[in-house]
């Protein structure tokens, strides 16, 4: 009897554990088959082999391939359009990319974002990196093109809604768009009157009251500052930006900041 009961503990202890083989063996193939997860793992690692502030482009590239078929899937769409349009920004900003390939990619991440906004119009995030890819959209293209063709008007409507949601997201920033905005639209009568360099530093100010270390925050500022020749207050947050240490999270953009920094010192203020 001994002999039997302990046989039928082995078998039934030996199918369970099959099932529960089974079961994970499962739930990770569905976990390695969900592109968003994939998408996510991708982007987390877009800093790998990066040099400096320049990235390699297999990591953002696998990223937005990955957040595409999770879009296409219609798998956490609404974060996958978030993470899609963030990736189309930093593929533009930081793989060495010249104006033509930025272009291409800002018009994606533009239209995408005009898109998403229309299905998702309660996301921070995808107002947000609409806005990103919009505004870098308009440095490329030339600021005088987004006022024309009403590109700056939108990123001015857009950014207040963010700052309406929540004023906190990315630092402040809805503020620090829209002051990016106002900096550098061309004032034109009757077209666009609105831009203004004083509303520029009063928005500025409020997204480095939510931040106060966030190091585009602080570059903006500087900026801002230098066209009012305020120069020694410049610098000091000038050097506070080289004095950081770039966040584990945002190595390849914080080192861009510390880059853009050094080279706002060289120009204004000499030295190497």
């Amino acid at each position: 009897m001994n002999n039997f009961i302990t046989s039928a503990s082995i078998f039934s202890a030996q199918q369970f554990l099959l099932q529960l083989v089974l079961c994970i063996s499962i739930s990770s193939l569905a976990h390695a088959q969900n592109p968003f997860e994939e998408g996510k793992q991708w982007y987390e690692q877009r800093a790998t082999e990066a040099d400096s502030f320049r990235a390699n482009p297999k990591y953002i590239n696998n990223a937005i391939l990955a957040f595409e078929e999770a879009l296409e899937k219609d798998i956490y769409s609404k974060k996958a359009a978030a993470y899609l349009l963030q990736s189309y920004y930093f593929k533009g900003m930081f793989l060495g990319m010249d104006k033509d390939e930025q272009k291409q990619v800002y018009e994606k991440g533009k239209s995408l974002g005009e898109q998403m906004i229309e299905r998702f119009p309660d996301s921070v995030p995808i107002k947000f990196w609409y806005a990103a890819n919009s505004g870098r959209w308009a440095d490329v293209h030339g600021f005088l093109a987004a006022a024309t063709n009403g590109i700056a008007k939108k990123l001015r409507d857009v950014c207040q809604d963010i700052i309406a949601m929540d004023e906190e997201y990315q630092g402040g920033g809805g503020y620090r768009i829209l002051a990016q905005v106002h900096f550098h639209s061309p004032n034109i009568p009757l077209v666009m009157g609105w831009p203004s360099n004083d509303k520029a530093l009063e928005l500025v100010k409020k997204a480095i009251e939510i931040a106060p270390e966030h190091p585009t925050n602080l570059l903006l500022y500087a900026q801002i500052l230098l066209h009012f020749n305020r120069n020694e207050e410049a610098l000091t947050y000038l050097d506070r930006i080289q004095s950081l240490t770039p966040r584990p999270s945002n190595q390849v953009e914080d080192r861009y900041v510390q880059h853009r920094a050094q080279q706002l010192k060289r120009k204004h203020f000499g030295g190497a």
